[in-house]
Formats: structure tokens, sequence, C-alpha cells
């Protein structure tokens, strides 16, 4: 970085921070949360430029299966009675952050279960998926209120947690190696018994396949 551009970015930083501080203690936490999100937002779409992208591995990205465009064509159902269940794709709001996502209000008995087939190319040497969860703004979740989210490749469970809080949490999964096999990934939300509250959401779930160089 040359001394004009260093400029430029401490004169940009100083005035950022100047008006940090005449944030309130509420203001501060949802900008936490945010420069979060965009730190993340900024390693992911980093990972997706295939042109320059590789891992420690030697590995490129040359594959990307995105789940909420696929979301016509995925199953839909419950695994008990479909009770108050609602699945759809739409903007959603979680921690005051905005993101395009997957809704999945689990039914009152059982899970709610959308459930994709894919085909991974034969060129993959390495499977991962990325995501984040979250439950959106309003949700009165408290006590012993919580929503179960999980993620089944071929009938086997590879990630779970419990959520409460309306925050976006992202995470990234590595999956077996599947190349050049039909994969069928299902995501999955549960109320655990108490489904009140329960607006559970996915954002940006994706595929990326990685190949030797």
């Amino acid at each position: 970085m040359n001394m004009p551009e260093y400029d430029a970015r401490q004169e940009l930083l100083d005035s950022v921070v100047r008006r940090i501080d005449d944030l309130n203690e509420q203001s501060l936490l949802q900008l936490s949360q945010h420069i979060s999100y965009l730190k993340w937002q900024e390693e992911l779409w980093h990972s997706l430029l295939d042109e320059t992208e590789a891992d420690d591995s030697g590995l490129r990205l040359v594959w990307k299966y995105d789940l909420l465009d696929a979301f016509p064509e995925a199953r839909k159902e419950a695994t008990r009675e479909p009770d108050l269940m609602e699945v759809k794709v739409g903007v959603a709001s979680s921690g005051m952050i905005q993101q395009l996502a997957l809704w999945q209000h689990p039914p009152v008995v059982g899970s709610a279960v959308v459930e994709y087939e894919i085909h991974v190319p034969v060129a993959i040497d390495r499977l991962r998926m990325h995501f984040a969860v979250g439950i959106r703004d309003g949700a009165l979740m408290e006590g012993d209120n919580f929503c179960a989210f999980r993620v089944y490749v071929n009938g086997m469970r590879l990630w779970s947690t419990t959520k409460q809080s309306c925050v976006w949490e992202r995470h990234q999964l590595d999956l077996p190696n599947l190349a050049g096999q039909t994969a069928v990934v299902q995501l999955m939300t549960d109320s655990l018994g108490q489904n009140r509250w329960n607006w559970a959401v996915w954002a940006e779930p994706q595929l990326l396949g990685y190949a030797a160089e």
C-alpha cells in the first residue's frame, strides 16, 4: 500500500472511530454483529473466486451448488404431521441483519425436512458446506424453548445445534467424499416439543466442491 492509499484509509478509519464513539451500548452490539457478518461475507466471497482461490492443500474451487436456488426442486415434508409448519424462501432478519434465507418453521410435533438430491461431479476432491442459521428477529424464545437445526447427508447426521437467540451463526462443514455420486442432503429443524416462536432460518446454504490444481 502506497502512502496516498494509506493516508486515505487512515482518514476513513478515523472518521468511523469518531462515529462509533457516539453510539450507545445496544448500537455497539449491533455494529459488532454486523462487522462479524461483513468479515464472514468477505472471506466467503473470496473463496468463491474460481480463478484465484486455492486452499492450503492446493485445492481450487471448481463447483458450487446453491440450495436456495435449487429450493423449487427440493422435497419438503414433515416427519410427522405438518401442523403449523412453514417452509419457503424469503428475506429474513436475525440480529438486525437481513439475508435471503430458507424459512423452516418446524411443525407442532416432529421435524420439518427440506431434502435435495445433488449429483456431485466426478472431479471433486473435497466437498464442503457453508451456511448460517438464525432465529428471525421478533421471536420470543425463552426458558426451555429451543429450536434444533440438523444437517443429514445420505441418511447420516453430520451436524446439529440448538438455538434460541436472534443472531446469525455461521458454519463450515466438511462432507464425505461423494465425487461422482448422488448426495441426499437434508436440512431439518425441530421444535423439541415447543414450536411457538421457532422462526428458524438458514442463510446462504451452499455446497462447494474443490479439486486439485
